[in-house]
């Protein structure tokens, strides 16, 4: 009996770094983003710079945490149908130290948005006190992005070594050395990497969604300390994790020619990451339908305040009306069809939208507890500022593209062959 021989994995898609004029691009929305960010504060407009500095904060910090988070729920259910997606996803997590600092600022610079810190709130003086909330959501974000590290770096750490393997360790970047460090050849590292992370994942998973509730009623229900909601938090989560995939998504269709990956998708993966999209909207879109179904059949008015001021006034009504158009009511129309969901310039269009409604609901979210003017305010301040976030954040991805190959190992047509 002659003995089969195991396919052995391969690189097909080093990293490739992407076309120039995108990172030139990316660098100057970042550049407008400061050069808004400092305009603001100097020509006065300190309360709208600091209020649209928090809702991209939030925003683009819990896409990309929701971003590593979908590598996790992928690797939890022993997924195979599209690991490109799955990387890009792992990517995002490059962009978690920077969202820290940005973090640091905002507590240093940005105390005139919380209403704890200037006015007490009889019952709520500890738990609302600056030090405190300050200290405690600081550690929770030093702790996930930890743990996300670690779930990172064991799933990237085997492809990491294939590289070096192939090139040869002076053709690989300082930080490819460094996660590769002691490597022990592939079938070694591979059954270590599932080992450590069955272990790592579902703390993930769980950590994920406690502490970004407690992020949610933290940082934004504590906006109004009158306010309670039990459902808050967990809309809070999930609206990041549906923010992430939909990232996730519109990544993918742009860097496939950036990365030369057009030959590794396939039509059925389109279509399954579509579906993924699908659910999650679902999923948010009940418990946002939840939170109000509370409030209204246990008849609780201390939760109503927060649904009258954004249904039933102006200018927050329209705005209120639009998120649930585009990021619940517009999606299930669009992915009932098949073919929609096969298509990346459909999706592309169809996520881009959903993104949109996705940075609204958070702007409708913080902004009405501290803006009292009747007018929305959204001007070149709010757009250059959310631009430099943006750009800041694809910057930080590409970073992590430079490093990991975009498509995971595969095993070679040639050992497939015998």
């Amino acid at each position: 009996m002659i003995p089969t021989r195991k396919a052995v994995p391969e690189i097909l898609y080093p990293p490739v770094a992407p076309p120039p004029r995108v990172k030139l691009l990316l660098r100057g929305c970042a550049l407008a983003g400061l050069v808004g960010f400092v305009a603001g504060l100097l020509l006065g407009e300190s309360q709208r710079t600091w209020q649209i500095y928090f809702v991209n904060f939030l925003f683009w910090s819990g896409l990309a945490q929701g971003g590593v988070i979908m590598a996790a729920v992928y690797r939890i259910t022993n997924a195979h149908w599209g690991d490109h997606f799955r990387r890009i996803g792992e990517g995002m997590i490059a962009f978690l130290p920077l969202s820290f600092v940005l973090y640091v600022i905002l507590v240093a610079g940005g105390g005139g948005l919380f209403p704890w810190l200037h006015e007490r709130f009889p019952g709520k003086d500890l738990w609302l006190s600056g030090p405190f909330l300050f200290g405690r959501d600081g550690l929770v974000f030093l702790f996930l992005m930890w743990l996300s590290y670690r779930f990172v770096y064991h799933s990237v750490r085997p492809d990491l070594g294939l590289l070096r393997d192939r090139t040869g360790e002076a053709d690989i970047s300082w930080w490819g050395r460094r996660l590769t460090k002691n490597w022990r050849g592939w079938e070694i590292e591979k059954a270590e990497s599932v080992a450590r992370l069955a272990r790592i994942t579902p703390g993930l998973l769980i950590a994920f969604a406690l502490l970004y509730s407690l992020i949610g009623f933290d940082l934004v229900m504590a906006l109004d300390p009158r306010w309670s909601s039990t459902l808050y938090g967990w809309l809070y989560f999930v609206h990041a994790f549906y923010a992430g995939l939909v990232v996730i998504t519109m990544l993918a269709v742009v860097s496939r020619k950036w990365f030369g990956t057009l030959s590794a998708f396939r039509e059925a993966q389109w279509h399954d990451m579509g579906r993924f999209v699908f659910g999650i909207c679902l999923l948010s879109g009940g418990f946002f339908w939840s939170q109000f179904l509370v409030i209204w059949y246990g008849n609780l008015p201390e939760e109503t305040s927060y649904l009258i001021r954004r249904f039933y006034s102006q200018p927050w009504e329209p705005l209120m009306w639009a998120y649930i158009i585009f990021a619940y009511l517009f999606p299930l129309a669009v992915f009932l069809s098949r073919r929609v969901k096969e298509v990346p310039g459909a999706l592309m269009v169809i996520t881009s939208i959903i993104l949109g409604a996705l940075f609204l609901e958070r702007f409708i979210a913080v902004v009405p507890f501290i803006w009292i003017e009747p007018t929305v305010p959204f001007g070149v301040i709010e757009l250059a500022v959310t631009l430099g976030f943006a750009g800041a954040f694809v910057l930080s991805w590409l970073r992590f593209t430079a490093v990991v190959p975009m498509v995971p190992a595969a095993p070679s047509q040639a050992a497939a062959g015998h």
